[in-house]
């Protein structure tokens, strides 16, 4: 009985005090972190402008011609030509580029350049000289690209309209064997032809991108002829190319900003 009376006591002092004791609730889970997802492939999509320097150079091309009316008159003589020159090449670019679902990118990109390049002949009879002389002072294209993208390779084809401004000059002698003889000069300056070549870019960045093209490029046409008369007999000295053109090949890197 005592144990029993023992028992409820213990139990009346025990129970206020568990009563008194905070409950305490768990802390609900945090809410999951959303991470926005980081683009990894390269998108060549969007406008560029940029820079490019390089080297144009022409093969050898024996393109002079000296012609008389009286055979053997002043025919014997010694030709030079000095084509194959490698001059610089550099100038400034835009255009625009847009990626398809299947990666293949078409386009289109214009330049303006300065170029360092000139043909030189001459033709040496009876002790007299004629020459002539092209230099290009500028040259242009605007020209469509294909290509298919890798990432961040892009490798294309390239084509269009080539433009540039011609200087032509010839001289004559005018005494020696040629005394008395008045010479016109009768020149076609090449400045329309076409471009095509092709190359490879490299995005570094989603905004910077470098790269190299080779570029073959024809201005058509460009015959010059000195036509020289004494009033019986009559002289022409013809520079022209082999081939009838006035063509040269490109080889230059680049660098563009992207507006992606």
């Amino acid at each position: 009985m005592k144990r029993f009376a023992l028992l409820l006591a213990s139990t009346a002092f025990v129970t206020p005090a568990l009563a008194a004791d905070p409950v305490y609730e768990e802390a609900p889970a945090p809410a999951p972190m959303v991470i926005e997802p980081v683009a990894t492939t390269a998108t060549w999509t969007g406008l560029y402008i940029g820079g490019q320097a390089g080297v144009a150079f022409s093969g050898d091309d024996d393109g002079a011609r000296f012609d008389t009316n009286n055979t053997g008159l002043f025919g014997n003589g010694t030709f030079n030509n000095d084509d194959n020159n490698a001059g610089f090449i550099g100038g400034a670019h835009i255009g625009y580029d847009y990626q398809m679902p299947n990666n293949f990118v078409i386009g289109a990109v214009a330049d303006i350049n300065y170029i360092d390049a000139e043909t030189n002949r001459s033709y040496t009879t009876q002790g007299s000289t004629f020459t002539s002389n092209s230099e290009i002072d500028y040259l242009g294209t605007v020209r469509a690209r294909v290509g298919y993208a890798m990432d961040s390779v892009l490798l294309y084809g390239t084509g269009g309209l080539a433009y540039a401004g011609v200087d032509n000059n010839m001289t004559a002698p005018s005494g020696g064997a040629f005394t008395g003889y008045t010479f016109t000069q009768d020149d076609n300056d090449a400045d329309v032809g076409y471009a095509v070549g092709g190359g490879v870019d490299v995005m570094a960045t989603q905004n910077i991108s470098f790269g190299v093209e080779y570029l073959y490029t024809t201005l058509g046409s460009n015959d010059q002829t000195i036509t020289g008369t004494n009033g019986t007999n009559t002289v022409n000295f013809t520079s022209e190319s082999n081939d009838d053109d006035l063509d040269f090949h490109t080889i230059w890197a680049k660098a563009s900003y992207r507006f992606n």
